[in-house]
């Protein structure tokens, strides 16, 4: 930490949030009530990992070219106006046995515009002007990259979805190509940003993902922004098992390069029913009782959703924290 930053939550701050999948998803959905009130709103902006390899954004990728587009469609619909039917067009997922069987619409209707306007932020702001969301997003590159580790033992993972099952702690983890360059508006939006959030997710293939990026990096740096970590509710089978809050904070700072000013953790017990259910898979909840790690404040709430089927981020709750938080720093 370098002091106090002086940050009021009801100002108009430029906040910058930063990872992919349903993590950066959850993220976004808590912060849009701040970009969408009426007065002094947030102006939000969503940085978006492309390294994805798997399912439908996978398909899109191998037969198509281009950058997956499944952790984006995610989060437009994250951002779209509440009990909209739009963003429920959006995740539809086609169902069968045929050619479009497990595509999601809303892949597809990015693919299409990118390649009508041969641009995905074009792309991205078009659908987003349909949809009306509250906020702005970005892919972290428009160069196809591949998510690359190596473990302890010397193992190698080629795909986002193959280090997504690596055995932790990770020895290396970079992007390939080695030289992809950062979208300059993801640039942009971080030098000039009041506050930077990493999202909870999978942390090799989500919130680190980006951070890979040495532009990203290097903005991060020159911005001087305070940077929030959001901890996950739980470790993950592969990516994170047997790793402690501790370890998950280590690795952003070790393969991000990354400083962080303070961590967000889940204070709330699971019910016995879900976490149960999660040991089987082999997840356990990533709580903590220390104030300090690695020289980082902890700031401890209860942020899991009590009607959710799953360990997730209620919105209201961590858009409390986040606003507690920032007149702490």
């Amino acid at each position: 930490m370098t002091g106090r930053t002086g940050l009021d939550p009801d100002q108009p701050l430029r906040v910058v949030a930063l990872g992919g999948g349903t993590g950066l998803a959850a993220l976004l959905r808590a912060l849009k009530r701040e970009a969408g009130r009426s007065r002094d709103p947030w102006k939000l902006t969503g940085i978006v990992t492309v390294s994805d390899n798997g399912g439908s954004s996978g398909r899109l990728r191998d037969e198509l070219g281009g950058i997956p587009p499944g952790d984006l469609r995610n989060c437009l619909a994250a951002l779209t106006l509440e009990d909209s039917a739009l963003s429920d067009l959006l995740n539809y997922r086609f169902r069968g046995e045929g050619s479009l069987a497990g595509h999601s619409l809303g892949n597809l209707m990015l693919w299409a515009l990118a390649d009508l306007t041969g641009d995905w932020v074009r792309a991205i702001r078009q659908l987003s002007g349909v949809l009306v969301t509250l906020g702005r997003l970005f892919p972290s590159t428009v160069v196809p990259v591949t998510l690359c580790a190596e473990d302890m033992d010397g193992r190698r993972y080629i795909g986002e979805t193959a280090v997504g099952s690596c055995h932790p702690p990770l020895a290396q983890l970079w992007l390939e190509p080695r030289d992809a360059e950062a979208l300059p508006e993801a640039v942009l939006a971080l030098l000039r940003s009041d506050l930077v959030i990493l999202s909870p997710g999978s942390l090799y293939t989500s919130t680190i993902s980006n951070l890979l990026l040495e532009e990203l990096q290097e903005a991060l740096e020159s911005s001087r922004s305070p940077v929030v970590y959001v901890a996950n509710l739980m470790t993950e089978p592969g990516e994170t098992a047997g790793l402690d809050l501790e370890k998950h904070v280590a690795a952003i700072s070790a393969f991000g390069q990354t400083r962080i000013s303070a961590i967000i953790a889940n204070s709330a017990s699971l019910g016995a029913d879900m976490l149960a259910r999660y040991r089987v898979e082999g997840g356990e909840p990533l709580l903590t009782e220390a104030e300090r790690i690695l020289g980082i404040p902890v700031y401890r709430f209860p942020l899991l959703d009590p009607e959710a089927p799953m360990a997730r981020h209620h919105p209201g709750l961590l858009n409390r924290a986040i606003r507690e938080v920032l007149s702490l720093l």
